[in-house]
């Protein structure tokens, strides 16, 4: 049986504030904080809190000075989100200066990413960073880590979204669909016709991750649920979602089983990873660098 979900259930905005939705992304780091002044202690106190309400996140730094505003920032390693001072809120997506007409969040991010990409480099580390401002060259993007590819073969297809099915060329992703990386890719590979994406949905960021994915999994139609979860719109799903929910956790299971932290992860065919997202070129020679 098809059903229609209402309208709270089913429709899904694309305007910055209402994706400002609550959840908590995962990442690692070091905590970066001075002295022991009442904004200090405020946000250890904080980072305390989080870390017991979220604990499958890593919170690297929290900040109440930083701001925006009253709110707290709170850096997952290469990810960004904010709290309230009594940690009863948290609040994933993008932060616009309507002054200064810029996205206080996207600059963040990028100077997070170009941080981690000179520690890397100072430990001697190679691989891209995951961050919009790396600029990895198609040597560079050959290197890293590898997963297990029988383990991934083991991993049903029924538990992914298959974009492009047939094409010659294949990668698989693992994505977060609060994930604003995640969303970046999305939108790059809607133009891209001739790779083969095997997009697995995991939950790491909060429950509303999960309940976005397995309303995604549990769609008549998957590509056009991702649409309307990432552009704003309605989706259809069956009636039992409950293969969807136990996808959802399978994934998520593998995801943290194989030792992955941060989304989106894009895995080519012999098995070598990258974290992070990466311009369409830079993909291309990720994808050709066997």
């Amino acid at each position: 049986m098809k059903i229609k979900l209402p309208v709270s259930a089913a429709k899904f905005s694309k305007s910055p504030t209402a994706n400002l939705a609550t959840g908590v992304l995962v990442g690692v780091g070091a905590i970066f904080l001075t002295g022991f002044g009442a904004n200090t202690v405020q946000a250890l106190q904080l980072k305390d809190k989080l870390g017991k309400a979220f604990p499958a996140a890593e919170i690297s730094s929290v900040d109440c000075k930083a701001g925006p505003g009253p709110l707290c920032e709170v850096v997952a390693g290469k990810n960004v989100f904010y709290a309230d001072r009594d940690g009863r809120h948290a609040f994933v997506g993008s932060v616009l200066d309507m002054k200064g007409k810029k996205d206080l969040t996207d600059e963040r991010l990028r100077q997070l990413a170009a941080m981690q990409d000179g520690e890397a480099r100072i430990m001697g580390a190679s691989g891209p960073a995951a961050g919009p401002s790396a600029q990895p060259s198609a040597k560079a993007a050959a290197a890293g880590p590898k997963v297990d590819l029988a383990k991934l073969a083991a991993l049903p297809k029924a538990n992914a979204v298959i974009h492009n099915p047939g094409a010659a060329v294949k990668m698989t992703i693992f994505t977060d669909l609060n994930c604003s990386f995640c969303q970046r890719l999305s939108a790059d590979l809607k133009n891209v016709k001739d790779i083969e994406v095997t997009e697995y949905l995991v939950g790491i960021l909060g429950q509303d991750s999960i309940e976005k994915a397995k309303l995604a999994l549990c769609a008549t139609d998957r590509v056009a649920a991702l649409d309307a979860i990432h552009a704003g719109g309605e989706l259809k799903v069956s009636g039992d979602c409950a293969a969807a929910e136990a996808a959802v956790k399978a994934n998520t299971e593998f995801f943290h089983s194989a030792g992955m932290q941060g989304t989106p992860v894009i895995i080519r065919g012999d098995g070598t990873i990258n974290e992070g997202w990466m311009q369409t070129n830079e993909l291309r020679a990720f994808l050709g660098g066997r």
